[in-house]
């Protein structure tokens, strides 16, 4: 049994039900959070009350239990319920509700009172579950993809037995991990004094003539959740983001590029400019540039040029040329001598060792202070994990913290930031 943590502050959480075969496991959440000594009260759709009563939630600790938009005793409830929260939490949250809130829909006491929620600069959490084939179901995807990009924390799903007897994804995630996303963001540290940093987003584009390019996969969704999340922290945030990335909400400024020439400009202005206190290379930048075309024969040699467009029934041979590591080179680049700075590692292994040797490599040779590692093997339709070292590891004894989502990896970077970074002497 759980016992009221003396350092914990108590916070009032506003759990929200929709009707699933998990409800039963989910309400454990409730008695675990009041034993911390948390205030719960808890909103359900009507279909909550097939798999427990509103007698059950109370006897596990919840102070009240709401399922009646028109409640003549309590008509304004889902906004006083909303305001009363320091933290809202859907869970769990099925198909039908998540389909209806990305939607906008609002006709039940959970998606009236969500709604309300929604703006008023608290941690929101949505706990799916439900058969792999409504999680797959692309209008889902889709609404779980629009919530994250809202700045919602969406958890992940589990791998395992599911109520219909299949084995797949779409499983809740255990009380313990789903009680341990509450606390992480309810510790969420505020800034003591705002920070400025430098985010860059999405992809460079390597220009072969006026309509051909050389690019890669990158929409810049991580690197526009976290300028995101770190802003919604009281942070000040500037991003230089990819001319064809998702664009960073709420952040102070968006410069876009398309090349890597473009980037590294903007990148020199901006820290020559501005007094940085973190930058956060996110960008999926080209490793190399055209330097050269051939032709079928000598005299159609030449350069990219992107006045022009090569006859699509040419033969030609692409030269590639290395672009200079970017990473490396912010230090000195910036006006702050105490700038920190985070780098991103992409591997494609299934040895633990080699991507911990990737991650080594990165430290040592860009003299970064903090890697964010994910790898490709780990990457699939809506599970992206990352592991964040905040320290050079030298074996799986120093691994990381492991995060199963971009809002996971944000609560893990404010963390670091609040331990790690300082703000420069504004004065000097």
């Amino acid at each position: 049994m759980n016992a009221v943590d003396p350092t914990q502050t108590p916070h009032c959480i506003l759990m929200m039900m929709s009707g699933s075969i998990a409800c039963e496991k989910a309400s454990g959440l409730i008695s675990r959070l009041t034993e911390l000594g948390h205030a719960v009260r808890v909103v359900c759709t009507a279909s909550v009350f097939e798999f427990v009563s509103s007698d059950q939630l109370l006897a596990l600790g919840a102070e009240q239990v709401h399922h009646d938009t028109f409640d003549p005793e309590a008509p304004m409830a889902h906004i006083d319920l909303s305001r009363w929260s320091d933290l809202m939490i859907l869970c769990p949250a099925t198909a039908n509700s998540i389909n209806r809130l990305a939607a906008g829909l609002a006709d039940d006491m959970v998606s009236t009172t969500w709604i309300a929620g929604f703006g008023q600069n608290k941690p929101m959490l949505l706990v799916p579950a439900m058969n792999t084939l409504m999680l797959n179901y692309p209008a889902t995807r889709m609404s779980l993809e629009r919530m994250a990009e809202w700045g919602i924390t969406v958890l992940p799903t589990a791998s395992g037995s599911l109520a219909c007897g299949e084995t797949g994804e779409g499983r809740m995630l255990e009380v313990e991990q789903i009680q341990g996303a509450v606390m992480r963001a309810l510790k969420t540290p505020q800034p003591k004094e705002p920070l400025t940093i430098l985010i860059t987003t999405g992809g460079t584009r390597e220009y072969i003539d006026g309509v051909r390019y050389i690019g890669n996969l990158s929409t810049g969704r991580t690197g526009a959740l976290l300028a995101r999340h770190l802003s919604e922290a009281g942070h000040h945030v500037h991003c230089l983001s990819s001319a064809h990335a998702m664009t960073p909400e709420r952040v102070d400024q968006v410069v876009r590029f398309d090349t890597f020439d473009e980037l590294a400009a903007g990148l020199e202005r901006a820290l020559v400019s501005t007094q940085v206190d973190l930058v956060i290379q996110a960008a999926a930048i080209s490793d190399f540039h055209v330097s050269g075309i051939d032709g079928a024969d000598a005299s159609q040699a030449h350069t990219a040029d992107r006045d022009r467009k090569i006859d699509s029934g040419a033969n030609m041979s692409i030269h590639l040329s290395p672009n200079p590591k970017l990473l490396s080179s912010l230090r000195a680049m910036s006006c702050n001598p105490d700038i920190r700075v985070v780098g991103f590692k992409l591997t494609q292994t299934l040895d633990l060792d080699e991507r911990l040797a990737a991650v080594r490599r990165q430290f040592q040779d860009a003299g970064v202070d903090a890697v964010v590692h994910n790898d490709l093997n780990l990457i699939s339709d809506g599970q992206h994990p990352f592991v964040l070292f905040d320290q050079n590891p030298q074996s799986a004894a120093t691994s990381g913290h492991h995060c199963e989502s971009v809002g996971e990896l944000g609560e893990r970077l404010l963390e670091w930031v609040a331990s790690s970074v300082q703000p420069r002497d504004r004065s000097a």
